[in-house]
C-alpha cells in the first residue's frame, strides 16, 4: 500500500477536526444499532414484546443517523489531503463499518418478524443469543478503540484489534452452539428459519467488525 506511512500520520493529525469527530461519531451510531438489537433480545427473552419493538425503532432511527455520518464522512475523507488511492482506503474502511451496522439492523428485522408472525421461541433459544450479542457489542467497543488510536497510539491500536479478533472467534463458537440448539429445537419451521436467520445475521455483524480491523492490521503492518 502506498504512502501508508502518510496516510496514518494524517490520520492522527485530524484529531477534532471533521474527520476524527466523523470516525468517531460513525462508530458510536453503529454501537448505538448493536446496542439496541442487545435490548431487543433481552426483552424477547423476558416476553416483554412491546419493549423489544421500540427497541426496534431505536435502531431503525440509530441506522439512519449511521447512514447520514457516513456519508458526510466520505465527503471530508474526499476533501483530505491525501492521495486517490489512500481515500479509497479510508472509505473501503468506512463503508466496512457501516456493515457492522446493516447486518445487525439485520437481525433487528428478524426479530420484529417474530413478533409479526406470533411464532413461539423457547427461552433456552434467546439465552445463547443474549451472550452472542453481548460479545458482539463488546467487539464494536474495541474497533471503536482501535479507530481511536489509529495514527496516535499504534500500540494500543494493535491491542484493539487483537481484542476484536479475538471477540469475532468467540462469536463464531457460540454461532455453532446457537445453531445446534436452534436445530434440536421445538418450533415450528418458521420460528426455525427466523432464529436461524438472526444467529447469521449476528455472526454476519461480527465477520464485518473483524474485516474492518483487518484492514487496519494491513495498515499497520505494512508502516513496519
Amino acid at each position: 500500500m502506498n504512502n501508508v506511512n502518510n496516510m496514518l500520520e494524517w490520520f492522527g493529525k485530524r484529531k477534532g477536526n471533521s474527520v476524527q469527530t466523523g470516525a468517531r461519531k460513525h462508530a458510536l451510531a453503529v454501537l448505538d444499532v448493536v446496542s439496541e438489537i442487545g435490548r431487543a433480545v433481552n426483552s424477547m427473552a423476558e416476553l416483554d414484546v412491546q419493549a423489544a419493538l421500540k427497541c426496534i425503532d431505536r435502531m431503525i432511527l440509530s441506522e439512519r443517523e449511521a447512514d447520514r455520518i457516513e456519508d458526510r464522512l466520505c465527503e471530508a475523507i474526499t476533501g483530505g489531503e491525501v492521495s486517490v488511492q489512500e481515500r479509497e482506503d479510508l472509505l473501503r474502511l468506512v463503508r466496512k463499518m457501516d456493515k457492522v451496522a446493516d447486518w445487525a439492523t439485520q437481525a433487528g428485522i428478524y426479530i420484529q418478524m417474530v413478533v409479526e408472525t406470533g411464532v413461539t421461541i423457547p427461552s433456552q433459544i434467546w439465552d445463547p443469543m443474549k451472550l452472542m450479542i453481548s460479545e458482539l457489542i463488546l467487539e464494536v467497543k474495541m474497533l471503536i478503540k482501535a479507530i481511536e488510536n489509529l495514527g496516535s497510539n499504534n500500540e494500543e491500536t494493535a491491542r484493539a484489534i487483537e481484542a476484536v479478533k479475538d471477540q469475532e472467534r468467540i462469536i463464531d463458537q457460540i454461532n455453532f452452539t446457537t445453531t445446534k440448539k436452534i436445530l434440536m429445537a421445538d418450533m415450528d419451521y418458521k420460528a426455525l428459519m427466523l432464529m436461524k436467520g438472526l444467529v447469521e445475521a449476528l455472526e454476519t455483524s461480527s465477520d464485518a467488525c473483524k474485516s474492518c480491523v483487518d484492514s487496519l492490521s494491513i495498515l499497520m503492518n505494512a508502516r513496519k
